[in-house]
């Protein structure tokens, strides 16, 4: 049993600039249809590369709002992302267009897609491949479980770890939490850039009781562990993916007629084998 997890935001922008560069070089490109388009045919690419037995959306989205318990930690967290929500206008119809093709997606209600993720991780069982840009995820890297970078191209698994990032899995995760993260606007301990982060790890300095509360304060942050304590959370992902997901290959297909994606129909024998097909097999045979 092969899965296959993808993080539907981190994609969703990607694809939304990489379509609106293109749309500004070219007249009467519809940037809506070419954000969907460029957005399904990255799924495609992964699932062909991969041939998952099933394939699974995960996205940020709350449908249940519930305050993300991050931020009852620390105010400040993810407080630098923009609010513009234009890379999301078309989020309803993609995700539309995936159940056609057996893909269900699914949602957080207190915590985040990467915790989803992780709670795939952890209850799933074989091989499972998280299609992500974002390095938060080598910390659920194991021998069942890899994170693939779809920008560089580069496949992070468990043996080649420390080749791979210079560091080992806990001392990862522990220069994290040392350094911070400006992209989630967490900052790291005055002064621990490189070298002093080396030092610690080398058990040349130690924390103070200070450092050590931010240190511990990054960890929790992090750590995509607070799902193993949230019962009710816990459930919510599970119930999202315990809701059977029927295929339309009939209305994939007109809808791609519609928006004119010629080059998937022109391949539509290759989608259907890999989306559908596959995972009819798989369900016969688990």
């Amino acid at each position: 049993m092969k899965t296959l997890i993808i993080d539907s935001n981190n994609l969703i922008h990607r694809t939304f600039w990489t379509a609106k560069n293109q749309a500004n070089r070219s007249e009467g490109v519809n940037l809506t249809n070419l954000h969907i388009y460029f957005t399904l045919n990255a799924i495609y690419s992964y699932v062909n590369k991969y041939k998952p037995d099933k394939t699974i959306a995960v996205w940020d989205e709350k449908l249940d709002y519930q305050v993300n318990v991050r931020k009852t930690e620390f105010a400040g967290y993810k407080g630098n992302r923009s609010k513009d929500s234009t890379p999301h206008e078309n989020n309803d119809t993609i995700k539309t267009m995936l159940s056609y093709l057996s893909v269900p997606s699914i949602f957080p209600r207190e915590l985040e897609a990467d915790d989803i993720v992780a709670y795939i991780c952890k209850n799933t069982a074989g091989r499972k491949v998280i299609a992500s840009v974002d390095q938060d995820f080598l910390q659920l890297v194991n021998e069942e479980t890899i994170l693939f970078d779809p920008i560089r191209k580069k496949e992070f698994t468990h043996d080649k770890f420390e080749e791979m990032t210079g560091n080992t899995l806990d001392d990862w995760m522990t220069a994290k939490c040392l350094r911070g993260d400006k992209s989630d606007n967490v900052p790291g301990i005055p002064g621990f850039g490189k070298v002093k982060v080396k030092k610690y790890l080398d058990g040349e300095i130690a924390l103070n009781e200070e450092q050590q509360q931010t240190f511990d304060a990054n960890l929790s942050l992090f750590s995509l562990d607070k799902i193993d304590g949230m019962e009710n959370e816990s459930k919510y992902y599970q119930d999202q993916l315990d809701v059977p997901v029927n295929s339309d290959w009939s209305s994939f297909i007109e809808e791609c007629k519609h928006r004119d994606f010629h080059r998937i129909l022109n391949k539509q024998e290759s989608w259907h084998t890999l989306f559908l097909l596959g995972n009819k097999l798989s369900q016969l045979l688990s």
